[in-house]
């Protein structure tokens, strides 16, 4: 099973579960287990729209990155949008006349009523909401160990001019010698070797503070290069033996004073 099957198998699961949980707590009222999940499941459209447009757009868009009052804000007007023009107009016109013939509200915009329907979508957010944040903070506490620890491995091996990358399962010993340039490719760097290249989830900053500053020369953002592999240079870009990298505004005089 692929991961988009089981992700796909997992949601019907929750939904299933959210249906047969919540029919037998309201069904222990009256014992009419049946009609209570007649209403959970015609309740299901608006709870799932609350649940998918918040953790497939709220959430990346908003809280992963950082922008937590936006978050709650927009995650409020949400609630209350579907809750008022979609969940309550489908309880009052459809859900009441079919499945609770003796119930009355006394008018649409009735403060009481909308509440009650905005609390009740709102509960099928919580767990999957809950659950993807949980996950994430476990994603990113991850990463930082792993950083932690390849740093921790590149402190011990700098002294002997060894960097030990820690990459998936394996730990790599690279000799400094070896190495033609770095490259930052966002989360991960591209460390070109003599006849091969590693990938690893290091940050070219931090490579950069443990390599040998007279050795080593950081020509733009993206790139860390071995002065000993330079066949020629001029004032925007520097050959090596087989890529020509271009020089950044912003590291052009600091170049041109270690090349010298």
């Amino acid at each position: 099973m692929n991961i988009t099957q089981c992700r796909l198998t997992n949601h019907i699961l929750y939904w299933m579960l959210f249906v047969l949980f919540w029919s037998f707590v309201w069904g222990l009222s009256d014992y009419d287990f049946l009609r209570n999940m007649l209403i959970q499941i015609c309740c299901l459209p608006s709870r799932m729209l609350l649940v998918y447009i918040t953790l497939y757009f709220l959430y990346p868009v908003f809280f992963l990155k950082k922008k937590y009052l936006l978050f709650a804000l927009y995650y409020s007007l949400l609630v209350l949008f579907i809750s008022v023009l979609i969940q309550w107009p489908f309880m009052m016109y459809y859900i009441q006349p079919h499945y609770i013939p003796g119930y009355q509200s006394n008018h649409f915009f009735e403060p009481s009523e909308i509440m009650n329907t905005a609390l009740d979508i709102n509960i099928a957010a919580i767990i999957p909401l809950g659950y993807t944040i949980l996950k994430s903070l476990e994603s990113v506490n991850r990463d930082n160990s792993v950083l932690a620890e390849q740093n921790n491995l590149l402190k011990t091996a700098n002294d002997q001019h060894i960097i030990e990358l820690k990459i998936d399962k394996s730990v790599y010993k690279i000799p400094v010698a070896d190495i033609e340039y770095i490259e930052s490719q966002r989360n991960n760097v591209r460390i070109k070797l003599i006849g091969s290249e590693l990938i690893a989830r290091q940050n070219i900053s931090s490579l950069q503070d443990l390599l040998p500053k007279e050795h080593f020369v950081r020509v733009h953002r993206s790139f860390l290069i071995n002065r000993s592999r330079i066949t020629s240079y001029s004032a925007s870009k520097i050959a090596l033996s087989d890529v020509t990298v271009p020089i950044g505004r912003s590291y052009k005089e600091a170049v041109e004073l270690n090349l010298r």
